[in-house]
Protein backbone atom coordinates (compact mmCIF):
# COMPACT_ATOMS: atom_id res chain seq x y z
CA UNK A 1 0.00 0.00 0.00
CA UNK A 2 2.88 2.58 0.65
CA UNK A 3 5.22 1.57 -2.22
CA UNK A 4 4.03 4.05 -4.39
CA UNK A 5 4.87 6.65 -2.37
CA UNK A 6 8.05 5.27 -0.11
CA UNK A 7 9.93 2.83 -1.76
CA UNK A 8 8.66 3.13 -5.36
CA UNK A 9 12.49 4.06 -6.45
CA UNK A 10 14.09 1.52 -4.49
CA UNK A 11 17.34 -0.52 -4.95
CA UNK A 12 16.24 -2.90 -2.74
CA UNK A 13 14.74 -3.91 0.99
CA UNK A 14 17.10 -4.09 3.07
CA UNK A 15 14.77 -6.02 5.58
CA UNK A 16 12.07 -5.73 7.94
CA UNK A 17 11.49 -5.29 11.96
CA UNK A 18 9.32 -5.38 14.78
CA UNK A 19 6.36 -6.79 12.83
CA UNK A 20 3.39 -6.64 14.98
CA UNK A 21 0.23 -7.41 14.30
CA UNK A 22 -1.92 -6.11 17.29
CA UNK A 23 -5.59 -6.29 15.79
CA UNK A 24 -7.27 -8.47 13.62
CA UNK A 25 -8.69 -7.90 10.33
CA UNK A 26 -11.84 -8.91 8.63
CA UNK A 27 -13.33 -9.53 5.47
CA UNK A 28 -14.76 -5.98 4.33
CA UNK A 29 -12.76 -4.24 6.73
CA UNK A 30 -11.61 -0.64 4.61
CA UNK A 31 -7.67 -0.53 5.20
CA UNK A 32 -5.20 2.57 5.65
CA UNK A 33 -1.29 2.95 6.11
CA UNK A 34 0.71 6.12 7.38
CA UNK A 35 4.07 6.39 6.93
CA UNK A 36 6.91 7.97 9.20
CA UNK A 37 10.28 8.39 7.94
CA UNK A 38 12.08 7.51 11.36
CA UNK A 39 16.28 7.70 9.84
CA UNK A 40 18.42 8.25 7.43
CA UNK A 41 22.03 8.01 6.03
CA UNK A 42 24.14 7.68 3.21
CA UNK A 43 25.31 4.48 2.41
CA UNK A 44 29.19 4.26 3.61
CA UNK A 45 29.83 1.96 0.34
CA UNK A 46 27.59 3.25 -2.07
CA UNK A 47 28.10 7.28 -2.94
CA UNK A 48 25.36 7.17 -5.06
CA UNK A 49 22.85 6.30 -2.40
CA UNK A 50 20.88 6.63 1.07
CA UNK A 51 19.19 4.19 3.61
CA UNK A 52 16.01 5.16 4.62
CA UNK A 53 14.19 3.41 8.04
CA UNK A 54 10.56 3.91 7.72
CA UNK A 55 7.66 2.90 10.60
CA UNK A 56 4.69 2.23 8.82
CA UNK A 57 1.01 1.50 10.61
CA UNK A 58 -1.76 0.03 8.86
CA UNK A 59 -5.21 1.09 10.35
CA UNK A 60 -9.24 -0.18 10.33
CA UNK A 61 -11.44 3.05 9.05
CA UNK A 62 -12.68 3.36 12.32
CA UNK A 63 -8.71 4.34 13.77
CA UNK A 64 -8.04 0.66 14.79
CA UNK A 65 -4.77 0.01 14.70
CA UNK A 66 -3.80 -2.92 13.27
CA UNK A 67 -0.41 -3.52 12.63
CA UNK A 68 2.92 -1.27 12.57
CA UNK A 69 5.91 -2.60 11.01
CA UNK A 70 9.75 -0.86 10.87
CA UNK A 71 11.51 -1.54 7.17
CA UNK A 72 14.98 -0.39 6.05
CA UNK A 73 15.12 0.32 2.41
CA UNK A 74 18.64 1.41 -0.10
CA UNK A 75 17.30 4.18 -2.27
CA UNK A 76 19.35 6.25 -4.83
CA UNK A 77 20.12 9.86 -3.75
CA UNK A 78 18.86 13.08 -5.04
CA UNK A 79 19.10 13.77 -8.74
CA UNK A 80 20.46 10.47 -9.46
CA UNK A 81 19.72 8.51 -12.37
CA UNK A 82 19.66 4.70 -11.60
CA UNK A 83 19.31 3.69 -15.24
CA UNK A 84 22.50 5.73 -16.47
CA UNK A 85 24.37 4.20 -13.46
CA UNK A 86 23.05 0.88 -14.54
CA UNK A 87 23.99 1.31 -18.09
CA UNK A 88 27.52 2.54 -17.60
CA UNK A 89 28.57 -0.16 -15.59
CA UNK A 90 27.70 -3.27 -18.30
Amino acid sequence: MTVSTISAKAIANLGWDKVRLVNPVFIGDTLYAESEILRKRESKSRSTQGIVTVKTTGLKENGTIVLTFERTILIPKRNFDINYSIKSRR
